[in-house]
């Protein structure tokens, strides 16, 4: 009850507080990180528009590359002040990612406590990528789940989080008043995201199911705010501790203006670690039927034959050896299968910008990442 009480009053109170008890606030325990991680590349791709192939650098191709701050102020009663500030960037030429904020990655203040939670106001990871892209031996690499499906490296603006965990079972929720920093006056579902879901961690065991779903954020002539993405999305690992293994499912159902799409998506990974500092990887992603690349259409444009019973599907290798507990080296392969109206990418993006529709496409990943 102290606790609840604790949290209740401390944002009211915080003003006051620190004009009132300076001296106060300089004895409770604080803490502040400085943290980050550089990615960089040679990348080759083959069958790009007009069948081209190209080589060239690439940034984030195990995580994206970012620096940011981290802190917490022990509030007393297992109570923290807790904050995170995370800038995304391009390695290879040192520009800012995420539409170029600042701190696109993350940018939130709450708090945290031993019994209630963690609850937090600002720019989040959804839990599609705090968990469910957990559930692939690559993560959010750049070959990997994001690729068949953008919305498994999903951010919010204007949103409040919240996590809470009892034994082995956590609970999360999400609701975002405009996920693109959008916020009107006039139309209440613009923008809006709204997700939740329950993950259960035990031994090796690890599995969760959620819900995701976001509005559109900018509609195009002929599409409104009612232009929806739902999704529900289940994974499941299990640690063998040298060997580990991925399975997940997606539903999608996308309900533009003028007309709905049904998609899914079930892939299968595995890693194994012949060595302490080595890990091999390996998936397959499998997509059936495709949906609009843009939510705020009115309706899929006609070059990208969506719903027409594509398939696709994306192979992806890869090798990576630590030369030290911050410094790897890598090499990821991916490969993506299209059908003669599919057009997935082993990097993603737009119909038809990144491969030639109904062509295969290679993609080779040579690399080194840095934490500190």
């Amino acid at each position: 009850m102290k606790s609840t009480l604790r949290i209740a009053a401390a944002g009211a109170c915080l003003s006051a507080f620190s004009l009132a008890a300076p001296a106060a606030l300089a004895a409770t325990a604080t803490s502040v990180q400085l943290y980050g991680l550089i990615d960089t590349g040679l990348q080759y791709l083959s069958n790009g528009p007009d069948g081209n192939s190209k080589t060239g650098m690439s940034a984030g191709n195990l995580n994206g590359s970012r620096w940011g701050l981290k802190g917490s102020e022990d509030l007393g009663d297992g109570v923290s002040a807790i904050f995170v500030l995370e800038n995304g960037f391009d390695s290879s030429n040192g520009t800012t990612l995420q539409g170029g904020r600042l701190f696109g990655r993350q940018a939130y203040v709450g708090f945290s406590s031993n019994t209630w939670g963690r609850l937090t106001l600002g720019r989040h990871n959804t839990l599609m990528i705090e968990w469910m892209s957990k559930y692939n031996p690559f993560d959010n690499a750049n070959f990997s789940i994001k690729r068949p499906d953008a919305a498994f490296s999903d951010r919010t603006d204007n949103a409040v989080m919240y996590v809470g965990k009892l034994g082995p079972v956590s609970v999360g929720g999400y609701y975002s008043f405009g996920w693109n920093n959008e916020q009107s006056f006039d139309d209440s579902k613009l923008g809006r995201m709204v997700g939740g879901g329950l993950r259960y961690k035990s031994g090796g065991l690890d599995a969760a199911v959620l819900y995701h779903s976001k509005n559109a954020d900018k509609p195009k002539t002929g599409a409104n705010s009612g232009n929806r993405e739902d999704r529900v999305v289940a994974g499941v690992s299990y640690d063998f501790e040298d060997v580990k293994v991925y399975a997940g499912y997606r539903w999608l159902d996308q309900k533009l203006t003028q007309r709905s799409y049904k998609n899914n998506m079930t892939w299968l990974g595995a890693s194994y670690k012949p060595q302490g500092n080595m890990r091999l990887s390996a998936a397959v992603y499998h997509l059936n039927d495709s949906v609009c690349d843009d939510m705020n259409n009115a309706a899929c444009p006609a070059v990208q034959a969506a719903g027409t019973g594509q398939k696709s599907t994306m192979i992806v290798l890869g090798n990576e050896y630590d030369l030290s507990r911050r410094t790897t080296l890598y090499a990821v392969a991916a490969y993506a299968i299209n059908d003669d109206k599919s057009s997935l990418s082993v990097v993603g993006g737009k119909y038809g910008a990144n491969v030639e529709p109904g062509k295969n496409q290679f993609g080779l990943n040579l690399g080194m990442r840095h934490r500190f």
